[in-house]
């Protein structure tokens, strides 16, 4: 009985493959083609007025009757407005408005065509009967076809008898839905047919009583295209998502998801957008895993708040049930750099140069690494309070801050507590299109009421002053040894001082680095008071288009040197960049800093690009670190998207381990798609660390088919690829 509710699950998710609601917007399905009708002369509007006159041309006419009835034969036309009737036969009632035809008969207007062996048709209320259509098409929906019968009951609803349909271009069907009988509403954006047979060339291959299918772009309730996976973690995944289109600015998912080796999974996402606040929640529940033996469960939200021009709101909640959810169902959060999980709340009003603000702060472990750092400081909650006026007092600016902030760390030992500043700052900004100098001096005073304090005072408090000078200059070079290229040089100085007023001794709640590039290098941490006397050089130079204003190179390189007697060193990292984008889709990032005081101390990122047409992407990196003259890190990674030929399509990537010579993850993968399909391949490989400090690898299959205009099966490679792929946007 406990696999009862997963085989129907299973089961319901085949039965309805093609029972989907498109949800998102068919514009990530762009046609390869032409339209498959091109626009017509003549104003809907006016047929809809009924106010169009009606011409007719013709071999021949005879008139019989009062009111007249009109019968003409050899190359008939009869148009009004945009709408356009051609045969060799066609009968024109005036007093009732109606046509009946013997023979071929062709109705063509704005975003239709209906071809058929004969019809009666009333033109004002603009209804009628088709019998034997050869051939229609609806321009709205890519939509292609024929039909025993189509009833017209206006110009937005039509019933059909016998039909097919496709989305494929005529003559070229990869796919093709018969019914015994549909409607389709091109106002609501709605189809739906009955007893309908799904073939994929000439081969049947589903069977449904009932469809419902949108027409064109449109959100509609239903279920969408389950998704179908296998890995060795989870064994066979099927999940089977119903969309929930509760208004324009309202909608909902639930998604239920059968692990085979674990049980059923509940998702669910909800968005919300008005005009003073936008939002979405999403919730995944397990009860009683059957691997874990426990329930397992996880919440990502994130509302904002935005209240005219003054104030705005966050609130942002992410937590699990346990630390390895991100393992078994990663698919909630993105874990692949984050140590901690970060929930918080904020408030913060801004007025006439007054800035108020209210915060929380909160962190949950989801990196079980034995070498993992302690978690970052809580803040429970965080208050600040600021003004820097508009207006400049003469050449003088000011700025005033101030921040109370009660530190929590669940770690019971550690020191913690309130943490305050007021900081007010006046500077001397001086301006030009060539240059930039700002001195400035502040005075700080920061104070302290502590838990656990590591030293004997538990409420230390110091008042410090403060002196910065920020200068740059910008020059230009019009002429380079490339036509059409000037060259900027912009060199900065940065100097700042904060004397010894025993601040050395304070409890530190931060959680900064050293600085890893040259922005870092030039910015200072808020109400940071570390003892220091120090001078920041760096330069830039650009290469750049004098037309289009593109930037093709970019080199930078800085360094902080610490004058101060008792410094731990007398300068900082050479920290370097270089950025290239260069013609025909090249492009590289390399950035180097080392330690000149210890050779052991390096650190290179290399990343190298190539993007081509129709999203093709090529991208290769390198990371390595070096510690004391140990590697700590040494990874190189490979992912790609070429195209084979028109059609199809091979990705892969790979991330390797160098220092340990294995693999971290490597996936490869195929596509191939036409005009109104495309299904996908994927095979992923995963290296997991398992309970007891031992790795293993994680296999995953992955299956997508797309029925363009119609549903499909799967929707997971797609995402994967974009966030595998630097580059490469298949739902573009």
């Amino acid at each position: 009985m406990q696999r009862t509710p997963r085989t129907l699950l299973i089961a319901l998710a085949l039965a309805t493959a093609c029972m989907t609601a498109e949800a998102q917007d068919n514009g990530r399905w762009a046609l390869c083609a032409a339209p498959l009708l091109e626009p017509v002369a003549g104003n809907a509007e006016m047929r809809a007025s009924g106010r169009a006159p009606v011409r007719i041309t013709a071999d021949s006419a005879r008139i019989t009757g009062s009111p007249p009835v009109y019968e003409f034969s050899g190359d008939v036309m009869l148009s009004r407005a945009d709408q356009t009737f051609e045969g060799e036969h066609l009968q024109y009632d005036t007093g009732a408005g109606e046509i009946q035809t013997q023979g071929e008969i062709q109705l063509r207007e704005s975003g239709w065509l209906i071809a058929g062996a004969r019809a009666r048709y009333l033109l004002d209320p603009e209804r009628g009967r088709f019998d034997g259509v050869r051939e229609y098409r609806i321009a709205a929906a890519h939509m292609q076809g024929s039909a025993e019968q189509i009833i017209r009951e206006g110009p937005t609803f039509t019933r059909y008898k016998g039909v097919t349909l496709s989305t494929c271009l005529p003559g070229n069907e990869f796919w093709t839905l018969s019914a015994s009988r549909a409607s389709i509403d091109t106002e609501s954006r709605q189809g739906r047919a009955h007893h309908a047979i799904l073939s994929v060339g000439r081969l049947p291959v589903f069977y449904t009583p009932y469809l419902q299918f949108p027409v064109g772009n449109e959100r509609l309730t239903g279920f969408l295209a389950p998704t179908i996976g296998q890995s060795k973690r989870n064994g066979t995944t099927v999940a089977l998502p119903w969309y929930w289109n509760i208004a324009p600015n309202y909608d909902a998912t639930v998604t239920p998801t059968s692990y085979w080796k674990r049980g059923l999974m509940m998702d669910s996402e909800f968005r919300y957008l008005e005009e003073a606040f936008a939002g979405e929640i999403s919730g995944s529940y397990l009860p009683h895993d059957d691997r874990f033996g426990q329930d397992r469960w996880a919440i990502n939200q994130d509302h904002k708040l935005h209240v005219g021009n003054s104030l705005r709101g966050r609130l942002v909640q992410q937590r699990t049930s346990d630390t390895e959810f991100s393992d078994d169902f990663g698919d909630e959060f993105d874990y692949r750099s984050a140590a901690f999980l970060e929930s918080y709340a904020e408030l913060s009003w801004a007025r006439n140069g007054w800035l108020a603000s209210l915060d929380a702060q909160s962190w949950q472990r989801v990196d079980v690494e034995p070498d993992a750092p302690s978690a970052p400081y809580a803040r429970r909650p965080r208050v600040q309070v600021g003004y820097s006026p508009f207006q400049r007092f003469g050449p003088l600016e000011l700025d005033i801050a101030s921040e109370w902030t009660d530190f929590y760390s669940r770690e019971r030992d550690r020191e913690q507590g309130v943490e305050y500043h007021f900081s007010p700052k006046i500077g001397l900004p001086l301006r030009g299109p060539a240059y930039f100098f700002e001195p400035s001096i502040a005075w700080q005073y920061t104070g302290y009421e502590l838990e656990n304090p590591q030293a004997t005072d538990a409420t230390p408090r110091v008042s410090v002053p403060i002196y910065e000078a920020d200068a740059r200059i910008f020059l230009e070079r019009p002429k380079t040894a490339f036509s059409g290229v000037y060259q900027t040089l912009e060199p900065r100085i940065f100097y700042r001082n904060v004397p010894d007023r025993g601040q050395d001794s304070l409890p530190d709640f931060s959680t900064t680095s050293a600085p890893t590039n040259l922005s870092r290098l030039f910015r200072t941490t808020a109400f940071d008071i570390e003892r220091t006397e120090q001078v920041t050089v760096g330069v830039t130079t650009r290469y750049i288009d004098s037309d289009t204003g593109r930037e093709f190179l970019s080199a930078s390189a800085g360094q902080t040197f610490y004058l101060h007697e008792d410094a731990s060193r007398d300068r900082s990292d050479y920290i370097t960049a270089l950025r290239m984008s260069l013609p025909g889709g090249y492009s590289a990032d390399i950035d180097y800093n080392w330690n000149p005081e210890n050779s052991g101390d390096r650190q290179l990122r290399t990343l190298l690009r190539w993007r081509g047409d129709d999203d093709e992407a090529i991208n290769l990196g390198l990371r390595r670190r070096k510690q004391d003259g140990e590697v700590t890190l040494y990874d190189g990674e490979i992912s790609f998207a070429l195209s084979l030929r028109p059609g199809l399509r091979i990705f892969a990537g790979m991330t390797e381990d160098l220092q340990n010579d294995r693999n971290r993850n490597e996936f490869v993968g195929l596509e191939q798609g036409g005009c109104c399909h495309a299904w996908r391949i994927v095979m992923a490989d995963e290296l997991q660390r398992n309970a007891d400090d031992g790795t293993s690898v994680d296999r995953e299959y992955m299956l997508e088919l797309e029925l363009r205009g119609l549903g499909g099966i799967g929707d997971r490679i797609r995402p994967f690829l974009r966030d595998e792929i630097d580059g490469y946007d298949p739902g573009r």
